[in-house]
C-alpha cells in the first residue's frame, strides 16, 4: 500500500495537494503531524514537501530509500471535463519508471506536462517538474 503525505507542517496548499494525488491514485493520505518515517517503514511514501519557496515530490520505497527526488516547477488546477481517470499521466520516463511501481501510471506522449491527474471535486491537477 502507498501513503501520500506532506511534510509535518505543510501549508494548506501542500496538504490539498497530497489528498488530491491520493484520491487519484488510490492511495491512503495520512496527516504526518508528529508522525515520523520509522512509523511507516514497511510502505512506500509519496511525499511532497517546500523548501526555500520550492515544492519537491519525492517518493521513498519501502526500504526508507529515496527512489525519486524532483522539484516542482509549477502547480496548476483546472477544472476536469468527462468521467475521472484514476491513472497517473507521467510524461518523464525516468520518473513513469519509478511511479508504475507504487500506483497507477501511465506514459504520456512526450511534450506533455510532466504529472497529470485528476482529482477531487472535478479538478485536474498538473505538475511541472523540473529539469
Amino acid at each position: 500500500m502507498t501513503i501520500v503525505t506532506t511534510s509535518r507542517k505543510a501549508a494548506d496548499d501542500l496538504r490539498a495537494l497530497a489528498r488530491h494525488l491520493a484520491f487519484a491514485t488510490g492511495a491512503r493520505y495520512l496527516a504526518r503531524g508528529k508522525t515520523g518515517f520509522a512509523a511507516l517503514s514497511d510502505e512506500a511514501v509519496i511525499l511532497f514537501t517546500r523548501e526555500h519557496g520550492t515544492i519537491r515530490f519525492a517518493v521513498v520505497g519501502e526500504d526508507g530509500t529515496v527512489v525519486l527526488d524532483a522539484p516542482i516547477r509549477s502547480v496548476r488546477i483546472a477544472g476536469r471535463e468527462g468521467p475521472i481517470d484514476r491513472t497517473l499521466r507521467v510524461a518523464d520516463q525516468s520518473v513513469y519508471d519509478v511511479l508504475k511501481r507504487y500506483c497507477d501510471a501511465a506514459p504520456a506522449n512526450a511534450g506533455a506536462p510532466s504529472i497529470v491527474f485528476d482529482g477531487q471535486q472535478k479538478k485536474q491537477i498538473v505538475l511541472e517538474l523540473a529539469q
